[in-house]
């Protein structure tokens, strides 16, 4: 097998969107739409996960296919594929329900991937968290490792052990992503750059706090960067911002030789606020339109800043 840009390992489920008039059905999932938009943006990218010989295991697998994803071959499994469903309130808010499988298998093909990605529901739900845990830990060193600490408060369990679990990802990974949602739940008493500051601390050359619309913030060793937001209209609630926000991310950082070294973070501050801009970019595209789609490569350098060069 030839060595995979990314190594991406989480879930990739069914979303169901129910809002009282219309039900509609796609493939989501943050691994899988991180994978997605990685492929989308010319990189060779690897998909380990969970899913069933099923319907919706197939409707997962052909979607992933014709996005350009590699499947690994252990992703397909015995249970049933995972399903997540939002009901739409009369008041705007929603009931979820979640369905989700996860129990992966402990060996994805490869773990020589220039990067290797965790994060979200696949990091913190047993009984498959600790596999994950255990495949990013076998390539620390040797890949390039990013985090996104995206929780699901209805499928963490404790906040304690959630912290506990996502320090134990921040400990081996060089770039690190949280939202403002995401580090009031894990960190309800401190300041969000308190807490990229620690992380920092803790190994990550690089944490990234996502802000919505009004765009993110970055706490290197050196200091803070922001980036502001780009106005947009909402298709969706913002759905798939943060996970094309991820997969840029992981992109820009590639680009720039991250998985032989964080040299670029250390250069200064322009270059981690264009690697920003153009996360931030990447999000407002996919928010923009329905079906979370992420941009491609030519999509983001026409309407993004300048492109990167590896240094």
């Amino acid at each position: 097998m030839n060595r995979p840009d990314v190594l991406v390992i989480g879930e990739a489920l069914i979303d169901v969107h129910d809002d009282g008039m219309t039900v509609r059905e796609r493939v989501g999932g943050s691994a899988g739409n991180v994978a997605v938009g990685l492929a989308r943006l010319g990189r060779d990218t690897l998909l380990h996960t969970a899913i069933g010989a099923d319907e919706h295991g197939r409707e997962i697998s052909a979607y992933l296919a014709a996005s350009g994803v590699g499947l690994s071959r252990s992703s397909v499994t015995q249970g049933a594929s995972s399903v997540a469903r939002a009901v739409l309130r009369v008041d705007g808010s929603a009931r979820h329900d979640f369905r989700i499988h996860w129990a992966p298998a402990a060996d994805p093909g490869t773990l020589s991937a220039r990067c290797v990605h965790a994060g979200s529901i696949a990091a913190y739900l047993e009984p498959g968290a600790g596999t994950v845990l255990d495949l990013v830990t076998g390539s620390y060193g040797r890949s390039l490792i990013t985090f996104d600490a995206k929780v699901e408060p209805a499928l963490v369990g404790p906040r304690e052990a959630a912290r506990r679990r996502a320090l134990e990802f921040v400990a081996l990974a060089g770039i690190v992503k949280a939202s403002e949602r995401d580090l009031a739940f894990l960190y309800p008493d401190d300041h969000p750059l308190d807490v990229l500051r620690d992380w920092v601390g803790r190994g990550p050359d690089l944490a990234v706090l996502t802000r919505g619309p009004r765009g993110a913030t970055a706490v290197t060793a050196r200091g803070i960067v922001d980036v502001p937001g780009i106005p947009v209209l909402y298709a969706e609630a913002g759905v798939g911002g943060g996970d094309a926000f991820m997969s840029t991310l992981i992109d820009s950082a590639l680009t720039l030789g991250s998985d032989a070294g964080m040299r670029w973070v250390r250069s200064g501050a322009p270059v981690v606020e264009q690697v920003l801009a153009r996360s931030v970019q990447a999000a407002a595209l996919t928010v923009a339109r329905l079906g979370a789609v992420p941009p491609t490569a030519d999509e983001l350098a026409s309407a993004g800043p300048e492109a990167l060069t590896a240094g």
